[in-house]
């Protein structure tokens, strides 16, 4: 994935078929389950933190299904990704689109890393048989970082 052009909130990067076979993997690891990771408070009206709790679980559902939606969509869209020549596709993506991506790849790289335990370090879960999970997030974190650099470019080029 290599951006190749960053104008007017436009980005175009190139994919081999590769990076977009990776891309559309990640992608469609989302979402990760998991709920809260601990309780909005210890202390006050269980009964009133309750239903912030319900309200806000209704609130992730929601961001979930939608997410899930323009997941599919964005997955399914036709010209998507453009052939470039035998091997190589390019990718165009407004502002926004980069934004939500970056937003889905940060919720699967966190979801996964919760449902590991949280660790300190990955390498240890990659040799006891977690490898999918740790190259996920790892790819997760690649795809952040060209999008953050695009989007740091496209910033600096207006």
């Amino acid at each position: 994935m290599k951006l190749i052009e960053a104008k007017d909130g436009l980005y175009v990067f190139r994919f081999t078929k590769r990076d977009r076979l990776l891309l559309t993997h990640v992608l469609k690891q989302f979402p990760i389950g998991g709920g809260p990771v601990a309780p909005m408070s210890k202390s006050g009206d269980p009964e009133q933190w309750a239903e912030s709790e319900r309200l806000l679980a209704e609130s992730v559902a929601e961001h979930v299904t939608e997410n899930v939606r323009m997941r599919d969509l964005f997955l399914g869209e036709q010209g998507r990704f453009v052939e470039d020549g035998k091997s190589h596709f390019r990718l165009r993506l407004t502002s926004a689109q980069l934004d939500w991506m970056l937003r889905v790849l940060n919720e699967v790289r966190v979801g996964l890393w919760r449902k590991l335990g949280q660790p300190a370090e990955l390498a240890p879960l990659a040799l006891a048989g977690q490898l999918d999970e740790v190259v996920t997030m790892e790819l997760c974190a690649l795809f952040q970082t060209r999008l953050l650099t695009a989007l740091d470019h496209g910033e600096s080029s207006v």
